[in-house]
């Protein structure tokens, strides 16, 4: 589906940070299907955004694995029992406030994209963003690098 056009013109803009490795394949995939990287970049961004109250689920499974010593497994089998939960309902309660709290952030060894908005678009990112406690400059660059991996899976 072609991103809806705004009334207004592009006039603000955000910016995405990449490693330079990262910044080369969107500059790929740019040049491959013909799309500015700003086009890309906002198209991905707006769409995440149209999704986020229709399609998305309200939660995924994730499954990670732990290699801890074997006194430290021993405290968490120890933990989640006195707590009557499973080693994974103990994490899973640990991290999610963890989550919750924490903006994301970004290494110094990025590189900037810049990508153009309308206001009535920058301002429904930003809302949106900060809703959702989540950097512009790391958040969308997850989702660019995202949909370049399921372009690259076709």
């Amino acid at each position: 589906m072609p991103p809806k056009k705004s009334k207004s013109a592009r006039s603000r803009y955000m910016i995405a940070d990449f490693t330079p490795q990262e910044k080369d394949r969107v500059l790929r995939h740019c040049v491959k299907k013909q799309t500015s990287i700003s086009g890309f970049l906002s198209a991905v961004a707006l769409d995440d955004i149209r999704k986020g109250s229709k399609e998305r689920q309200p939660e995924e499974e994730v499954t990670i694995t732990l290699k801890i010593p074997r006194e430290q497994n021993a405290k968490l089998q120890m933990f989640a029992h006195r707590q009557n939960k499973t080693p994974d309902q103990f994490c899973h309660d640990i991290l999610l406030p963890t989550l919750e709290k924490g903006k994301t952030s970004f290494s110094s060894k990025t590189q900037s994209l810049r990508y153009y908005l309308s206001p009535e678009e920058h301002r429904l990112l930003k809302t949106y963003l900060k809703s959702k406690n989540l950097s512009a400059r790391t958040y969308i660059s997850f989702l660019a690098l995202k949909e370049l991996n399921q372009d690259n899976k076709k």
